[in-house]
C-alpha cells in the first residue's frame, strides 16, 4: 500500500509576509547606500573636470614655452565649454591663432562640460582680469584677453565649488575648493 504525500509539506516556500519584509529591508538599504554613492559619483565627475581643465591649462603653458608661440584658452561660460588655440607662425598675433589639438582626445573641438564624462558639471565663471580668456606668452607668463599681464590670480569656477586658479607669477595652476 502506497502512502500519499501531503503536497504542502513537500514544497518548502517563503510566505508572503517574509517576502515583503525582505523587499522592505532591501529598499531601506538601497536608500542609505544609493544616496551617498550618487553623490560620490557627482564629486568624482567634478574633480575629473577640474583636473582636466588644470591639465589643459598647464599643457598650453608648456606649448608656449616649448614652441615660442603664444597660446590661448578661450572660455565660453554660457555654453559650458572652452577651446585651445596656438599662434600661427605664418600669421603671428591673436588674429592668426588656430585651434590646437587636445593632448588627450586628439581633436581640435572645444571641450564640453555638462555631458559625457563631465555630465552635471558646468562652468560658472571664468575671470582673468575681468575677461574670459587666458593667454600665455613664450615665457609662460599668463595674460588676459586684452594682452595685459594678470595682476591677480585668475580662476575658472565650476558648478561643484571647485576652482582652477592660475597665479600671476609663473602661471602656477592649481585646483581647489572655492569659498
Amino acid at each position: 500500500m502506497m502512502l500519499k504525500k501531503n503536497r504542502s509539506s513537500s514544497y518548502p516556500a517563503f510566505t508572503l509576509i517574509e517576502l515583503v519584509t525582505v523587499i522592505a529591508v532591501l529598499a531601506v538599504l538601497a536608500v542609505f547606500v544609493g544616496g551617498p554613492t550618487l553623490s560620490y559619483i557627482a564629486d568624482m565627475r567634478s574633480s575629473a573636470a577640474a583636473s582636466r581643465l588644470a591639465s589643459d591649462i598647464r599643457y598650453m603653458q608648456r606649448v608656449a614655452l616649448g614652441s615660442g608661440l603664444r597660446t590661448w584658452i578661450d572660455f565660453d561660460v554660457g555654453a559650458d565649454r572652452y577651446s585651445l588655440y596656438v599662434e600661427d607662425p605664418a600669421n603671428p598675433g591673436k588674429a592668426g591663432r588656430v585651434p590646437t589639438v587636445h593632448p588627450l582626445d586628439k581633436t581640435t573641438n572645444a571641450l564640453q562640460f555638462g555631458s559625457g564624462p563631465f555630465g552635471g558639471v558646468s562652468i560658472v565663471s571664468a575671470d582673468f582680469n575681468s575677461t574670459t580668456e587666458l593667454e600665455f606668452d613664450s615665457f609662460g607668463v599668463p595674460y588676459d584677453a586684452n594682452g595685459t599681464v594678470l595682476a591677480a590670480s585668475g580662476h575658472t569656477l565650476l558648478s561643484n565649488g571647485i576652482a582652477v586658479q592660475v597665479h600671476p607669477i609663473g602661471g602656477f595652476v592649481e585646483h581647489l575648493s572655492w569659498p
